[in-house]
Order: structure tokens, then C-alpha cells, then sequence
């Protein structure tokens, strides 16, 4: 219930956020269509989202700073919570009796009109009566919901985790149970504790409150990633319709970007033996795979289920993206009116508005609100800036967007110095991406195996719009550049996420081209756009079957197993454990600190795993009481873990009877070679061997 309630607390903090920062919300829903056709979308499809992901994100880091603040107390997100709600509720109430006390509600009850006025509001908000918006926002709330809870669920007091997701869910549920059941407060890396965080870890610290609030743990995950991504939907929808006047298209978008294009399927269904197309795709249970990485369901749904945290940090990106669409707007039309180039020119560079601040209060909240999802997601907040910048460059009022930048920046650097032992991240230039072939020629073959005809018809589409609008198209293509371009970390694979945020904007203009063609009435024109879609979701759609095949089976872990719970009730976050290489296991799922987890998760985060892979060998198989206990203490270990994992390494040959001669045994389940025994450091038996 505290969960549910903390969530309704974020959504009010969020609304009074917009309220005083961007008031002019609703403007987003008022669109202009062709001619002098307008088109009124329902208000709650920018304002619902906007005030989750906005109140989540401030109530999340105000909470996380006041737990920090109160580390060294028992239960420092209890004290977290507890100020953050002192601090927030008086706030809360003063705004709404301010907001609302002008129209005489608290004092003289409801004023005449006012029922009325009230009335009207509604229909603003949610539209009237059952309407396409209420489908398709029921359509998009039921397919999340089905993904999320299809990958990770609570089923007769197990959790399971499915096939397509448990891998990247190891370093999250680590993260998220260091919260919940212990005491993260200087943050460490649950898969490379004794460091500072690398890695975006604020949404998985929400999901941890929430489960430390009472909220079962498949809710407290799968709630805020079915908010964040039907948060996704609805912004995509309003920018679709924003910049193509056309409500079929924001559909058709919001179908493209569900379903990938890629020339996969029509490949591997060309490869079968004739006659045996269908049964090849009815067997296969795997991603089929042409690209590299392909195989891991790298650009379809799939990266939304395990990869919770990036349709929240997404959906800011739309909603900075339309607050400061306007400016481009308004520069498009009025160099549409101006036919003189040099005129033109003028207007862009050289007048008062081209360089002057319109919305000081825009400016600062969006660069606060950037500046924010550095921990969320910084890959979002590169492609953000980036974005930004060449909007800025066709752009009215550009100091605005200077403002924002500047915030944005020093917020991430605040926040970079404050988590990050060392440097955050390290640019590289790096060409080719993932195609093997890194010429010119090779990273095109490259990218057309990958994307299918988007690119193509996206262009097309582009040149049926006018103006800035069409300009957008560029825009949208900056993070695919930097995907191309650009290394942050040793792992260039995280940039699939740019590449799949730009073909989310990209896919507005395959979907106008559709869009056009459908509405030219002809049979045969109709029979093409249609052609288009079937070419453009094809790849997407058999690869949507393949996430709900794989997850049929799942990794299950009981909630109430004696190693999470012992673990949970006896270790903190100061505790490291000397552990076998794990990736998701009962030991992490108890909130245990690995000194050196799966290596993976590190490595791509840019932490040392060589230099601790060697320490984990050494200590492993140190060969008397004195050596092991020197490197136990060089390393800060408080337990050792051994068990089947460690028995059976082929990293090392483990010597059990050194550990158990040096430490006392606090905890042992399981019989003979399955038996999971963990050892305390503190507690010693012998002082050398």
C-alpha cells in the first residue's frame, strides 16, 4: 500500500513540478492539422506522463540524498522516505491551496460556473466518452503489461525471471535488492562492490524503495517500466501528430517502433528449403541473427524487458523534445513566409529572437530534469544533448537551450564527481559500430542488413513535409551518427541504445509516407502503403513470437530461500563477498556486495575485472592460513562463498580445507558438493598452516 501511495505522492509532486516550470503543457495537445483543420488530442497524453516521469524523478533523488544522509542508521531509507514526505507535504498542500483558493473551493465551496468549468476540463483531459485515444492507450497499457509481467513475475512464491532477460536482470536485481534488504549508501556496484557506481543505477534504486515501501517486488519492478514505456507511447504519439498533422500517423508509428524493420526475416525465410518456410519459423525458438549480437534480441522488444530503466529516461527525451519543438516550429514558418535566402539567413542568425531567452522557467527545469536522468541513463543524456544542440541550430531563442545544456551538464559532472571513483566515462573515436567490415562500404551493407527499407522510406517520407519538419529528420539521426562514431566505454555494443532511439524519431517519417499514401484513395495506392507496412514490421513481428516463446521458460528462485535470507538479515552493503563468477543466483538476490561478479557487467561499465580476476584466483587457491588471510585483508573481504560453482571452476582450483581452517563456517546449506557453506573472515580459527 505505501508503495502504491509513494507512486500517487511522485504523480502530485510531478503535477506541481509542470505546474511551475511548464505551465504550458496542455499547448502540446493543441494542434494545428492541414488546412484549418485542428486537431485536439486528449491532454492527459502529455501531461499523465509528464507528471510521472518528472515527480518520480525528483522525489526518487530527494529521497535517495536523505537516506545518504542518515547511512550510518539502521534503516537509512526509512529516514529517506520519512523527511522526504516532511519536507514535500507542506510544499504540496500550500501549492494546491494557492493553486485553487483564487477560485473560492476552500473557502466558499465550488463558485457558481465553476461545475461547469470543471466539467470542460475533464473532457480536455481525457476526451470524451470511449475514443480511439482511449483504445489505443488501453492497446499500448495491456501489450507492456503482458511483456513485463511475461518476463518477471511472482508465481506460488517464486520468482521467475525469464530466458530473453535474466542475463542483464542479474546486475539489476543486484542493485535493486542492495537497496531493499540492505543498506547501499555510499553506492557501490553490487557486481564489483569496494568501487564507486558506473553505472545508471537510479531507476533500479526506485524499484528497491518500492520494495522496501511493502510492494512485492514483480510490481515494484514491472509498474514503473509498464509508466515509463506507456510514457514512451503516448509522447511518441503527440510529437507523430505534432509533426505530420495526422493522427493515423502517430498510430502507425507507434506500430513501427514496436515492430523493428530489418531485412532478417525475408533473409533467413529465402535460406529454407522449399516447402518448409512455415515450419522453420513455427520451430525456430531462437532471435535469428545476421548482424552481430543480433542473437541477444538486441533491437527488438526484448531490449525494453530487460533493459527496464531506458523507456523512462526515453520518455524524457520526448518531452524535452516537444517542449522546445515550438521554437523550431516557429522558426520554420517564419522562414517559409521569407522567399529571399539572404533574408532567410538574417532571420535564422541575425535578430533579437534568434539569440534571446524566451522562457527562463523552461530553460531551468528542463536543464534540472536533464541534468537528472544522468543516473538513469546517460547514454539518453548524450543523444538529449546532442539532439538539443542541432534543434537549437534552426531554432527561435536559442540561450534557452544554452541554459538548459549548461545545467544539464554541471548536474552530470556533480553527479559523475559525487558516485564515480576515477573518470566516468572515456571518449573514443570508434567507426563501424558492430560491422565487421569498418569501411565505408562495410558500415553501409552493415546498416542496411540491420534496418531494411526504414531509412529509405523514412527520407521519402521526409520529403513530403515542409520546413523545419523536414529538418527533424537530420535530428533524428545524430544519435545513429554517434552510435557510429563515438566510444564511452570499453563495450561498444551499449550503443545499439542510440541507434534504436534515433530509428524511434525516424519512424514518424516512414509512417507520414505510409500515412500519404493511404490517403490517396486509390485502390492500388492503398494495396502499396499497405505492402510498406507488412515490409517495415515483418522482422519485428516474428521476433515479437520469439520473446513470447523464450519466456515460456524461466529461471525460478524462491523467495524464501535460506541463502537470501540469511544473507538479507546478517550482511550489509560494507560486506564483500569473495564469490565464483555469478550472474543471478539466490546469493544475489539476497543483496549480497560480489567482489567480483559475472565479469561482463564490469567490464562494459569500464571497471578493472582483470586486476580483481587474478585476486579472486589467488585467494582461492592460496595455499596455507597465512596467505589467504593477507589477501582476505588486502581486499577488504568479510565472507567467502563456497560452492558447487566454486568447486567446479575452471578458473581456479579452490582450497576448501584452507578456508575452512582459517575462518569459522556461519552458515551451511545444502549436502556434500551442492552445499553452499559461507565462511566469516571476522571470526578466525587458526593464524597460519
Amino acid at each position: 500500500m505505501l508503495g502504491v501511495l509513494y507512486i500517487g505522492f511522485c504523480i502530485l509532486c510531478g503535477y506541481m513540478i509542470c505546474s511551475c516550470f511548464f505551465p504550458k503543457l496542455s499547448e502540446l495537445t493543441k494542434l494545428s492539422g492541414e488546412g484549418r483543420r485542428v486537431i485536439l488530442l486528449p491532454e492527459y497524453f502529455a501531461k499523465l506522463p509528464a507528471w510521472y516521469l518528472l515527480g518520480t524523478l525528483f522525489v526518487s533523488w530527494l529521497v535517495y540524498f536523505m537516506a545518504y544522509l542518515f547511512q550510518n542508521f539502521d534503516k537509512p531509507l526509512f529516514y529517506g522516505n520519512l523527511v522526504a514526505v516532511l519536507v514535500l507535504m507542506p510544499v504540496l498542500v500550500f501549492f494546491f491551496i494557492k493553486r485553487f483558493s483564487g477560485k473560492g473551493i476552500w473557502k466558499n465551496g465550488l463558485p457558481q460556473g465553476y461545475k461547469k468549468e470543471a466539467s470542460a476540463s475533464l473532457r480536455r483531459f481525457f476526451g470524451s466518452g470511449i475514443n480511439v485515444y482511449w483504445l489505443y492507450t488501453i492497446a499500448a497499457f495491456a501489450f507492456i503489461a503482458s511483456l513485463m509481467f511475461l518476463t518477471f513475475r511472482v508465481s506460488d512464491g517464486n520468482l521467475n525471471v525469464g530466458f530473453s532477460v535474466f542475463s542483464d536482470f542479474a546486475p539489476h536485481l543486484g542493485m535493486i535488492r542492495s537497496f531493499s534488504v540492505s543498506n547501499n549508501f555510499p553506492t557501490q556496484y553490487a557486481h564489483f562492490a569496494g568501487e564507486g557506481v558506473r553505472y545508471h543505477f537510479m531507476f533500479q534504486f526506485m524499484v528497491g524503495n518500492l520494495e522496501y515501501l511493502g510492494m512485492r517486488i514483480d510490481y515494484a519492478f514491472n509498474l514503473p517500466s509498464i509508466f515509463g514505456m506507456l510514457s514512451v507511447y503516448l509522447l511518441l504519439f503527440v510529437l507523430a501528430v505534432k509533426l505530420t498533422k495526422s493522427r493515423l500517423c502517430g498510430a502507425l508509428t507507434a506500430l513501427l517502433f514496436t515492430f523493428r524493420s530489418s531485412f532478417t526475416v525475408f533473409r533467413y525465410m529465402a535460406e529454407q528449403p522449399k516447402g518448409t518456410v512455415f515450419q522453420a519459423l513455427r520451430d525456430n525458438t531462437e532471435f535469428l541473427s545476421y548482424t552481430q549480437n543480433e542473437n541477444w534480441g538486441l533491437w527488438n522488444l526484448n531490449v525494453y524487458c530487460n533493459q527496464r530503466h531506458l523507456a523512462f529516461s526515453l520518455a524524457i527525451l520526448l518531452l524535452a523534445v516537444l517542449l522546445f519543438f515550438p521554437y523550431v516550429s516557429a522558426m520554420g514558418e517564419t522562414l517559409l513566409k521569407e522567399k529571399n535566402r539572404l533574408k532567410q539567413l538574417k532571420l535564422l542568425f541575425f535578430t533579437k529572437t534568434a539569440f534571446g531567452v524566451k522562457d527562463i522557467r523552461l530553460a531551468v527545469g528542463m536543464g534540472f530534469v536533464l541534468g537528472g536522468i544522468a543516473f538513469w541513463n546517460g547514454s539518453v543524456l548524450v543523444a538529449a544533448l546532442a539532439m538539443l544542440f542541432f534543434m537549437a541550430a534552426v531554432s527561435e531563442y536559442r540561450l534557452d537551450y544554452l541554459i538548459s545544456a549548461l545545467i544539464a551538464l554541471a548536474l552530470a559532472l556533480f553527479q559523475s564527481a559525487f558516485f564515480v571513483d576515477g573518470v566516468a566515462v572515456s571518449p573514443a573515436f570508434y567507426f563501424g559500430f558492430l560491422a565487421q567490415n569498418k569501411t565505408v562500404f562495410g558500415v553501409l551493407l552493415f546498416i542496411a542488413e540491420l534496418t531494411g527499407i526504414v531509412l529509405l522510406t523514412s527520407f521519402a517520407g521526409a520529403c513530403l513535409l515542409k520546413g523545419t519538419r523536414r529538418y527533424f529528420l537530420f535530428v533524428s539521426f545524430v544519435p545513429f551518427v554517434l552510435a557510429f562514431m563515438l566510444s564511452l566505454t570499453p563495450d561498444i555494443v551499449v550503443n545499439h541504445k542510440w541507434i534504436m532511439l534515433s530509428l524511434m524519431f525516424v519512424s514518424i517519417f516512414s509512417a507520414y509516407l505510409i500515412t500519404w499514401l493511404w490517403y490517396r484513395r486509390d485502390w492500388l495506392v492503398r494495396l502499396l502503403a499497405l505492402f510498406l507496412v507488412v515490409l517495415l514490421t515483418a522482422t519485428g513481428i516474428y521476433d515479437y513470437t520469439i520473446v513470447l516463446k523464450r519466456n515460456r521458460n524461466y529461471l525460478s528462485y524462491a523467495l524464501d530461500d535460506p541463502v537470501t535470507e540469511w544473507i538479507a538479515e546478517n550482511a550489509t552493503c560494507d560486506d564483500m563477498f569473495l564469490t565464483p563468477y555469478y550472474s543471478l543466483n539466490n546469493i544475489v538476490l539476497g543483496g549480497a556486495m560480489l567482489y567480483y561478479g559475472w565479469p561482463y557487467y564490469a567490464w562494459s561499465a569500464g571497471y578493472d575485472t582483470f586486476a580483481r580476476a587474478e585476486q579472486v584466483k589467488k585467494m582461492y587457491e592460496a595455499g596455507s592460513v597465512a596467505e589467504l588471510s593477507a589477501l582476505i585483508e588486502q581486499n577488504n573481504i568479510r565472507y567467502i562463498i563456497v560452492d558447487r560453482d566454486c568447486r567446479t571452476s575452471s578458473e581456479y582450483v579452490v582450497r576448501e580445507d584452507i578456508i575452512e581452517a582459517a575462518y569459522e563456517t556461519v552458515f551451511e546449506y545444502g549436502t556434500e558438493d551442492w552445499a553452499t557453506r559461507i565462511f566469516d573472515t571476522t571470526k578466525k580459527l587458526k593464524t597460519d598452516r
